[in-house]
């Protein structure tokens, strides 16, 4: 009499050849069919896993945001609020300007506009307001 765990390794058998017999048209394949496509599957999801690690670990290593925009004079454009700065880079402080104008007047005609996230912005002290008060936002032109 067989056991029902005899019953159970023997339907599972029957079902391989069965798979087997269905997608390679050999019930007798030493291997099973699905295994390539299994093989894959691991491969992807390890390679997934690694690369996921790998950028935590930099994440950790080099936190924070743009830094790029501290060297020389820009004028700042917070990304998300719009807000305007001026950045020397003489004393360390970001300085309101109350327009483009005024931007171009104190940082000189090589002043370049830099999109920057508040999260770079977060820990750098603001300084006095700069600049004309009721002057065009826009530049004459020549």
């Amino acid at each position: 009499m067989q056991s029902k765990r005899d019953q159970v390794q023997a339907h599972g058998f029957m079902m391989g050849r069965l798979s087997s017999g269905l997608l390679t048209a050999d019930p007798d394949a030493p291997e099973s069919p699905l295994g390539r496509t299994t093989r894959g599957v691991v491969f992807g999801i390890l390679v997934t896993v690694l690369i996921g690690a790998g950028t935590t670990v930099y994440g950790l290593l080099r936190p924070g945001g743009n830094e790029t925009w501290r060297k020389g004079e820009n004028l700042v454009v917070n990304r998300e609020t719009g807000a305007r700065y001026l950045w020397t880079g003489t004393d360390g402080v970001l300085h309101p300007v109350r327009n483009y104008t005024s931007a171009r007047l104190i940082g000189g005609a090589q002043l370049k506009a830099v999109d920057v996230s508040t999260a770079s912005l977060r820990d750098v002290p603001v300084g006095s307001p700069a600049g004309i008060p009721g002057a065009p936002d826009t530049l004459p032109g020549p």
